[in-house]
Parts: structure tokens; C-alpha cells; sequence
């Protein structure tokens, strides 16, 4: 399926109400999800959602005709280095993947007053944390590595081949969001506690420089050979052992969180303030995306407990991209070493996801600080994003585009922008990019992506998919909100928020 006809999906979207469009498209989504998205198939049936449907038959697609040994080897026998790493999640479900659906569906119930959507996410959760929790480790069973095939009603991992020798993965690992320990921690205190707790324990190499691994095996946490200590894990660390300090008040929590958030703060370059990707690789590139990552959870560390350097940190790195690849104009220079010298003269960044991500961070310092370094960077990037502007980017490895996530997230920053300004401009904005974002994606009840069918070859092969890893539950989650102020506003009662809240990622 080609680009082009696939943006023309929103003649066949789902019709919405007009009255309350956000909100009844987020409804639409989830609704489908609560009804025909959940784990329906092999011996026993799980309140999890499938992480891949087909929308024209709301199952995981290709489903297989026999479940027997044959499949299972296939499924668990594919190999990354040849390409075909991402079909291991097609049959799969992958609760790292849902955790804005499951916020969103808290929200909705919320919002329309039925207990369905909470009933929805609070039996997803349980069998989680009955069934697919390491007994040995007390690592969650997620993450990119590790998926629960409902097919065969059992965790697999992601298998990938290295100098010709096969390995197999059961890795533990945290993806892009901010993780939803608040809610786990609602409903199971001690087992939230073992899988942050078992972070510390399997994933940190040196607890003195606190550098580690992003990678900790769920059954026995041994870590794997290919260690890189990456900056956007370093926060989301920093993240979890702050959360935990502020339930538990164990001074080692703060101690592991301030330790986890010093790392990268330490290495940067003191002039430019940049910061490498990791620590491992001999390359001296400045990163983007993970540098905004970084703020974005330094910042949700503060949140729960306000130390002061988490924000002084956060603010620095959101000024040090300003400084070094804003070029005028709202351009944003593509490549810079951490010295500030460009490897890329003359181009300039796409805007998924360098700007985008740094925006959305941004908004929150903005909201923290009223600095107006930070509602600068933050505006002059959510004013140039329309409908039109286009994001040709496709997930690594799944082969899953990410433009619902690229727009989910500039929607999410227009609704910051509006909440802690009060601006009208940007609930505008958000309107515009959400009235497209449903017309784009929403099919057959579900928010669709497109996916490659091929790794290597003819590009233009595409297939009609929903897939969490595109990021639509964090939509739903964005559409809710956008409602809420919208309503508020024609009622003229809004009132613009003081701090933004810790939780719309």
C-alpha cells in the first residue's frame, strides 16, 4: 500500500460525534479495544491487549493455521540481523507498549462516568502482575524483548543472530514513556517495588558511576554482553528511583535516583552542554532525541520529589539544544558533535523527533520554571507543526510508521502549551492537529498505522495495522484532555494550571 493512499484513510474513518469529536474518536478506539482487542485466542483467553490487529478482522494479522511446535519455533526462532526481528510482536501483547491505553481508559471512565473502561484496564493490570512477574528477579514481563504471544499463552523473547552465533533474549528493558509505576504501585506496592528495586540490582554495572545496562534477563537478570549505557534509560531510572523514594522514604532510592541523573550530567560538553547517546561508542555526536527523553524524566523525577538538580539539570539540556541547533527561522540544524561543530552543514533537522520531543519537554520546564528559554523553543516549534506537515519515519525494527505517535506527541505539547499559558492560539492548534490526527488514523474503531512488509527491498509494500508501538493509546489519552479543555472553554471555564500534571506523556 502506497503512502499516498494510505493518508487518504480518513474517507473510511469511524464516524465521530460532532458534538464531542475527541472525546467520542478516543471512546471509538477504546471501546474496540476493551470489546475485541483483548487475547481471545489459544487455550486460555487474558484480559491483555493484543499489541497488532488487523482491522478488517480485529485479530492479530496472519494468524496461524495450527498451533503446534512448527509455529512455536517460528515464532520464537527469528532473527533480528536478517530483518525479520519484527514480526516476533505481530501475535503478541506487550504491556510497556499499553500504558497510555491503560491511562486512557481510567481517563474515559473518568470523563463519561462508566465503570467499563476501568474494569478494562484494572483486569489487564491484574493478570500482569499475577501471571507476568519474574518470581526470580521481580522484573516485569515487557519491554522490547519480551512479549507474551496469546497464541501460545506463554512469554517468548526476541531472538537475533551475533558473528553467526544465535542468541535468545528474554531482556527486561524500559521503552520511551514515562513508565506507569504510580498506577502499579495502586495496585501492588511490593511487587512495584521488586521490579524498580530490580533495576538497581540487575541493570547497574558500577554503583559508584552508576553506569549500566539497558538489557537485564526477566528469569535470572544476567545482563547481556552488548552493554551501552544509554541517556534516555539513564532518566527513566532516575524516574523510578525517585518515584520510589517518595513512597518508601529510603534514603537509597533518592541516593540511586540522584546517582542515575548525575551520569550524563557529569559527561557533558562544558561548553555546548551537549551530551552523547551513550558511553560505549567511540562516536562524539550530540543526541537529540534521547537529551529530551532525559529532561522530559529528570523532570518527572522532580515531580515526585522536587530535587532541585533534577530541574536544574533538565532546564540545562533544554537550553543547550536551543542554543546549539535552533538555526532561525524554526529550523533545527540535523547533526552536531557534542563540540557544536556540524556534521551536516546546511541541512536541517526532520522534525520527528529531535524538535517535537524537545518541545514537549520544554512545555513542562516551561510550566516548571517559567523560564522563557523553554516556552520559546516550545512555541516556535508547535506553531510551525500543522496537518500538513508530513513525518516520513518508520519504528526500527517493527517496521511500524510513527506518525501517529510524531503527531499524538505535538498534540500532547499544544495541550501542555494551552494548559499552563492559557493561550488561545494553542488550543487552536490543538483542535486542528487533532481533527486531522482522527481523520488520518481512525479505522474501523482503531487507530492505524502502516507497516512495511518487506525489511529490505520495495518499500512502497504496506499494510493497514493497528500497533501499540505506534504510541495510540497516548492519542486517545491526548484526545481526552483536548476535550476536557475545549468543553471548559466554550463553558468559560477554564483556568490554566498553575503546574502541569506528572502524567501525559
Amino acid at each position: 500500500m502506497l503512502r499516498r493512499d494510505f493518508l487518504r484513510l480518513g474517507a473510511a474513518a469511524a464516524a465521530v460525534s460532532t458534538n464531542k469529536p475527541y472525546l467520542s474518536a478516543a471512546q471509538t478506539f477504546l471501546d474496540t479495544m476493551a470489546d475485541k482487542g483483548t487475547d481471545r485466542y489459544g487455550r486460555r483467553n487474558a484480559p491483555l491487549f493484543c499489541l497488532s490487529l488487523d482491522p478488517e478482522t480485529y485479530a492479530p494479522p496472519r494468524p496461524p493455521a495450527k498451533i503446534d511446535r512448527d509455529y512455536a519455533r517460528s515464532f520464537e526462532l527469528l532473527y533480528r540481523d536478517f530483518g525479520y526481528y519484527w514480526k516476533s510482536h505481530l501475535h503478541s501483547s506487550d504491556l510497556i507498549y499499553d500504558m497510555g491505553t491503560i491511562r486512557a481508559l481510567y481517563a474515559l471512565s473518568g470523563a463519561t462516568g462508566q465503570a467499563k473502561y476501568t474494569r478494562a484496564a484494572d483486569a489487564c493490570l491484574k493478570f500482569f502482575l499475577d501471571n507476568l512477574v519474574s518470581e526470580q528477579t521481580g522484573h516485569f514481563g515487557w519491554g522490547e524483548h519480551l512479549f507474551y504471544n496469546v497464541f501460545l499463552d506463554y512469554l517468548i523473547g526476541g531472538a537475533f543472530t551475533v558473528r553467526a552465533s544465535r542468541n535468545f533474549l528474554y531482556g527486561h528493558e524500559l521503552e520511551r514513556w514515562t513508565t506507569i509505576y504510580d498506577i502499579f504501585w495502586n495496585k501492588d506496592p511490593e511487587k512495584t517495588l521488586g521490579e524498580i528495586e530490580a533495576i538497581y540490582e540487575y541493570k547497574v554495572l558500577d554503583p559508584d558511576t552508576f553506569l549500566h545496562n539497558r538489557h537485564s534477563d526477566y528469569y535470572s537478570g544476567r545482563r547481556t554482553g552488548d552493554v551501552l549505557t544509554f541517556s534516555k534509560h539513564s532518566g527513566l531510572f532516575a524516574h523510578a528511583f525517585a518515584f520510589l523514594h517518595s513512597k518508601t522514604n529510603d534514603a537509597k532510592h533518592l541516593t540511586w535516583a540522584r546517582k542515575s541523573a548525575d551520569l550524563f550530567w557529569r559527561s557533558r560538553n562544558p561548553v555546548t552542554g551537549l551530551i552523547k547517546n551513550d558511553f560505549q561508542r567511540k562516536d562524539i555526536a550530540a543526541e537529540v532525541p534521547g537529551m529530551a527523553q532525559l529532561a522530559l524524566f529528570l523532570m518527572r523525577a522532580y515531580q515526585w520529589h522536587p530535587e532541585a538538580a533534577f530541574l536544574d539539570q533538565a532546564l540545562a539540556y533544554i537550553k543547550a539544544y536551543w542554543k546549539n541547533f535552533h538555526a532561525g527561522g524554526g529550523r533545527f540544524r540535523e547533526a552536531l558533535n557534542v563540540d557544536g561543530t556540524d556534521q551536516k552543514p546546511g541541512a536541517f533537522a526532520e522534525y520527528w523527533e529531535g524538535p517535537i520531543r524537545h518541545a514537549k519537554a520544554a512545555a513542562l520546564v516551561y510550566s516548571l520554571t517559567k523560564d522563557p528559554v523553554a516556552l520559546e523553543l516550545a512555541d516556535t516549534v508547535i506553531t510551525r507543526i500543522g496537518p500538513e506537515t508530513t513525518f516520513q519515519t518508520i519504528i526500527q525494527r517493527s517496521l511500524i510508521s510513527d506518525e501517529i505517535e510524531a503527531r499524538s506527541c505535538a498534540l500532547s505539547t499544544a495541550i501542555d502549551l494551552y494548559e499552563t499559558t492559557g493561550e488561545a492560539k494553542y488550543l487552536a492548534k490543538a483542535e486542528a492537529l487533532a481533527t486531522d490526527a482522527i481523520a488520518r488514523f481512525l479505522y474501523r474503531g482503531l487507530f492505524v498505522s502502516n507497516m512495511q512488509m518487506r525489511p529490505e527491498g520495495d518499500k512502497s509494500l504496506r499494510v493497514r495495522l493497528y500497533d501499540g508501538r505506534s504510541g495510540a493509546g497516548w492519542l486517545a489519552l491526548n484526545l481526552i484532555r483536548l476535550q476536557r479543555h475545549t468543553d471548559a472553554t466554550g463553558a468559560g471555564k477554564f483556568r490554566k494550571l498553575d503546574k502541569l500534571d506528572r502524567i501525559y506523556d
